[in-house]
């Protein structure tokens, strides 16, 4: 009798305790996807569209990607145009209107000033972003801001998702504010 009762109990305890949900997320570069796990840890899981050895210019919007991007809380890219062959077809196709605006779209580049931009658009000077450099996460100071703003992105998402009942917050959103270098 006691042999039945100790598997009973922990069945018991598995189906009463919720699954906790995690947040998904679709990061565009690598380095994005690797701040969100610093962030969040195991609260989240993240698609990263691209790897190191991939020219970000020029990604192809597979349908596998499309499919991410459809199942994803929260993007996040770099921004300044830098995705701008690949992500807006992804978002537009994924019909994810959580992420085509608002709360569920985090682009990195917007939150820091803007460096190099160009006085002139001309081709023949290469690769040219109108915007300014969106290459922000070769600064570790500009990556600090930027991970400030993620971070709250993250919090609120996860706390503001349909998951929300489920979701149990990373530690960076239950303990007092982080404390950031200066």
């Amino acid at each position: 009798m006691k042999l039945l009762a100790i598997p009973a109990l922990l069945l018991a305890a598995m189906i009463s305790t919720p699954a906790q949900a995690k947040l998904k997320v679709f990061a565009c570069e690598p380095e994005w996807g690797s701040l969100v796990h610093e962030l969040a840890g195991d609260k989240v899981d993240v698609d990263v569209a691209t790897s190191a050895l991939q020219d970000v210019h020029v990604i192809e919007a597979k349908p596998s990607l499309i499919a991410k991007v459809r199942s994803a809380d929260l993007v996040v890219c770099t921004g300044a145009e830098l995705e701008v062959g690949w992500l807006p077809q992804l978002i537009k196709q994924s019909g994810n209107s959580k992420v085509a605006s608002g709360a569920g779209y985090f682009m990195a580049a917007p939150q820091v000033k803007m460096l190099e931009k160009p006085t002139a658009l001309d081709r023949a000077n290469g690769d040219v972003h109108p915007d300014g450099n969106p290459h922000v996460q070769l600064d570790p100071r500009r990556v600090l801001v930027i991970a400030k703003a993620l971070d709250g992105s993250i919090c609120g998402i996860g706390s503001a998702s349909s998951r929300s009942a489920h979701w149990n917050p990373s530690p960076a959103c239950r303990r007092p504010a982080r404390t950031w270098p200066a």
